[in-house]
């Protein structure tokens, strides 16, 4: 019984832990994007047996993006993308924090991409871009972030390709990085600048159970 009525408590504050966050995501949207860009978007291919394809768009409160972003700072001199940018919720952090590098993201989903490309037209340093991520020259960028936009295997296959092409070293930010960013640990070329687990923000539930992010540099072998 005691468990119990432990559960329901746990329960009852996780909820509303939540809505805090999405009271606080939606004061934000409506600031940058004049609207909600909370809903939950499926994936337009997933075989999670496989590993292969990408995620559903889901955007990440402000708060914790706020987390991972205070160990990365960006200059004016910077350029930044978002690969898998969904509706745009990083893209707005960063313009609700007056960053003034310039801005991009990348979504294969149409409809959720839709959704950024509309409110981002009101922004000069902002460019979203519909289309695969895996068709991109990414030498226009040194700063990177993914939240979680493969499954293990696409990531790895993505990685793969991004070192081929890649000429100069930047800055890669991954989140939820206990899915696959494994990969990156002993990896030619790639440095981990910082990693953490967290379970709470602002003193905040983050999840059920801690969500890891890390921050690394790669510096290509041009040799």
């Amino acid at each position: 019984m005691a468990n119990k009525l432990k559960n329901k408590a746990f329960t009852f504050l996780y909820k509303v832990d939540q809505r805090i966050f999405r009271f606080h995501d939606y004061i934000i949207d409506k600031k940058i994007c004049h609207r909600s860009i909370s809903e939950y978007i499926p994936s337009v291919f997933r075989d999670d047996e496989k590993g292969i394809g990408s995620t559903g768009s889901e955007s990440t409160h402000y708060l914790i993006i706020k987390e991972i972003f205070s160990h990365v700072k960006l200059t004016e001199n910077d350029s930044f993308i978002d690969i898998g940018c969904g509706m745009g919720r990083v893209l707005a952090y960063l313009l609700n924090e007056k960053v003034r590098c310039k801005i991009s993201g990348v979504e294969i989903n149409e409809k959720s991409g839709r959704v950024a490309l509309e409110w981002a037209e009101n922004y000069d340093n902002v460019n979203v871009i519909l289309g695969d991520a895996f068709e991109l020259d990414y030498n226009d960028y040194n700063v990177f972030f993914l939240g979680r936009p493969f499954l293990p295997q696409t990531f790895k296959e993505f990685i793969e390709q991004f070192e081929q092409k890649l000429t100069h070293p930047i800055t890669f930010i991954y989140w939820v990085d206990q899915q696959s960013g494994e990969l990156l640990d002993g990896r030619k070329g790639w440095d981990k600048q910082y990693q953490k687990k967290i379970l709470k923000v602002s003193g905040l539930r983050v999840a059920f159970v801690e969500q890891g992010y890390s921050v690394w540099t790669y510096t290509p072998d041009n040799n």
